[in-house]
């Protein structure tokens, strides 16, 4: 990922329809029953992040317990590139935090 991490996010971000599609195949979902823990709950907080600028403890939560597995990506029409939003986030987070 060579652009600005939050470019790359909302570009990714804008891709996705919320089909749901890519739910099926998603390996922490059923953690517990919140679609926080899938990739279309871990698209609408990066998507809430980047428009409105609000990230709660529990948005934490959803972005760190992704394992960037891509089975999402494979299942996905518009090939919504899941992990690469989640590593974006984590770094964005990561540098908000250490800078």
């Amino acid at each position: 990922m060579k652009d600005d991490p939050l470019d790359f996010i909302r570009r990714e971000v804008s891709k996705c329809v919320f089909c749901g599609f890519c739910e099926y195949d998603c390996p922490t979902l059923n953690i517990k029953n919140d679609r926080g823990y899938g990739p279309r709950g871990r698209v609408r907080v990066a998507k809430i992040f980047i428009e409105k600028d609000i990230f709660s403890e529990k948005s934490l939560e959803y972005i760190y317990t992704c394992v960037l597995c891509s089975a999402c990506v494979l299942s996905c029409p518009a090939k919504v590139d899941v992990p690469g939003i989640v590593v974006a986030m984590r770094r964005f987070i990561h540098k908000k935090i250490i800078d």
